[in-house]
């Protein structure tokens, strides 16, 4: 039995966290010992206790006013919690990061056997954090993040989620990691399944289309209502997701106000967060995705495990390697309105059978036995 550790700042209503809880689940279910270790006291998602244990380090995730003292007080806290955790004479024997803040504190906190699971493109986040300066802004801002980013990731044992976020960290940026090594993300199948079949009073009846994300930026709903309204297509559209930001809330108010001015206010549904969207996915006609980045997009992998249909923008990275061979006609540029509507409308009128061998490599024992076999090489 192996004594394993997940690191994350929340379990809110996000598809990181989902992951987590997939591991939790998986890594109890070979029989090994599972600890759940949170930035913060903040708990969205449905937890089963029976699976793992789940501990946080504060309540709010503030320890000190100042970010640089506060994380280095969290790093002290997340020793002493894992001396506490180890106190049974049982180290830990993985520790698997999966958010930015906890990369860092896992990083300070010198934990042994700790590698960190690399979910978004790195080069599109170290963009955004200067692509709207100029000038001497612009120059010092890309210094600064790309010493941070090094800083950081160098000598790190990172898993990046999708095959193309081991160019994206090693040659766009320019980290250089203890290893590194692309290990899909765990998706628990059955459980999926199940979900998707339970009754859920609130789904519409007739056809709709769907997209569940966060509201934010990167996640581009906006594009998706452009190419939507574009389509003419009559099917409503639904949009699941949560906000929990100032800069999401602001989104999310730009979303509403460009439904009016396309004039589909009747035709977009906001049903809110669910903590089970599958019932959602599966009962959807299509799957629209629209973001301007991500690490390997888990609603298209659950989309696909549903049986629902899925287009997608092209976006760094993940999509062009679920949306292969004869699927990757529904890729579209990102920002591409035109191609996205045009993809809407095919995929509503003719879509391909999946073959049943395609998802193997998503299946939660292989993902998680592929960790396992890290451990011997840290």
């Amino acid at each position: 039995m192996k004594k394993i550790g997940l690191l994350i700042d929340t379990l809110i209503g996000g598809g990181a966290e989902r992951i987590v809880l997939n591991f939790a689940e998986t890594f109890s279910d070979l029989g090994h010992e599972v600890h759940i270790i949170l930035l913060k006291n903040v708990i969205e998602h449905e937890i089963d206790l029976n699976f793992y244990t789940v501990h946080y380090l504060s309540e709010d995730g503030v320890l000190a006013k100042n970010k640089w003292l506060n994380k280095i007080r969290m790093a002290k806290k997340l020793q002493q919690k894992v001396l506490k955790l180890e106190s049974d004479n049982q180290k830990f024997d993985l520790f698997i990061s999966n958010s930015e803040d906890m990369d860092l504190v896992g990083r300070k906190a010198k934990l042994d056997n700790f590698c960190i699971r690399y979910r978004n493109s790195m080069y599109e986040y170290y963009y955004s954090k200067f692509k709207d300066f100029t000038g001497f802004k612009r120059f010092r801002r890309q210094v600064k993040y790309k010493w941070q980013f090094k800083n950081r990731y160098n000598n790190q044992n990172i898993v990046t989620v999708s095959k193309a976020l081991i160019e994206d960290i090693t040659h766009k940026m320019g980290v250089k990691p203890r290893v590194i090594k692309n290990i899909y993300n765990p998706f628990d199948f059955d459980k999926i399944r199940q979900k998707g079949s339970l009754i859920n009073k609130k789904i519409p009846n007739d056809k709709y289309i769907v997209y569940v994300a966060k509201f934010e930026n990167r996640k581009n709903q906006i594009l998706l209502l452009e190419a939507y309204k574009k389509s003419n297509i009559k099917l409503p559209l639904v949009l699941i997701g949560d906000v929990h930001t100032d800069s999401d809330r602001q989104y999310l108010s730009s979303i509403k106000e460009k439904i009016k001015e396309l004039n589909i206010e009747s035709q977009v549904l906001f049903p809110g967060f669910q903590v089970n969207p599958y019932p959602w996915i599966k009962n959807a006609e299509l799957f629209a995705m629209s973001s301007n980045s991500e690490g390997l997009p888990l609603v298209l992998v659950e989309s696909f495990i549903l049986g629902t249909k899925v287009v997608s923008t092209d976006c760094p990275t993940g999509p062009n390697e679920l949306l292969i061979g004869e699927f990757s006609q529904f890729l579209s540029p990102v920002g591409d309105i035109e191609k996205l509507a045009n993809n809407i409308t095919k995929a509503l009128r003719d879509y391909p059978e999946m073959p049943t061998a395609f998802l193997d490599k998503f299946k939660s024992k292989y993902s998680v036995k592929q960790y396992l076999d890290l451990i011997k090489k840290f």
